[in-house]
C-alpha cells in the first residue's frame, strides 16, 4: 500500500469518527466517507484495506500491466492517528 503506515486489518468497528477521509494525492482526489453509512452496507467488519480497494475501484492504478498497485488513495485520519488505532500484536 505504498506509504500508508497505518494498520490495514483496522476495521470500521474500530475507527469511531463519524466520517472517513479519503484521499489520492496522484488524482487530486479527496472526500469524506459516512462511517456509519459504510458499516450498514458492508458491516463494521470491513477492513480499510477492503475499503480501500472498494472506494479505488476502476484506478487504473490500482492494477497495472505489471500486477504493482500503485494507487495512492489513503485514509489520512488513520495516518495522523498513528499507532493508537493500530492493533496490539504483542498480545
Amino acid at each position: 500500500m505504498g506509504t500508508n503506515t497505518y494498520c490495514p486489518l483496522l476495521t470500521l468497528r474500530e475507527f469511531r469518527k463519524p466520517t472517513i477521509k479519503v484521499e489520492c494525492r496522484v488524482c487530486a482526489r479527496s472526500g469524506e466517507l459516512d462511517r456509519q453509512a459504510l458499516v450498514k452496507q458492508y458491516g463494521a467488519s470491513l477492513s480499510f484495506q477492503q475499503l480501500r480497494r472498494r472506494v479505488s475501484m476502476g484506478c487504473p492504478r490500482m492494477v497495472s500491466a505489471d500486477g504493482i498497485d500503485r494507487c495512492e488513495t489513503r485514509f489520512p485520519d488513520l495516518i495522523e492517528a498513528g499507532p493508537s488505532l493500530a492493533r496490539d500484536d504483542t498480545a
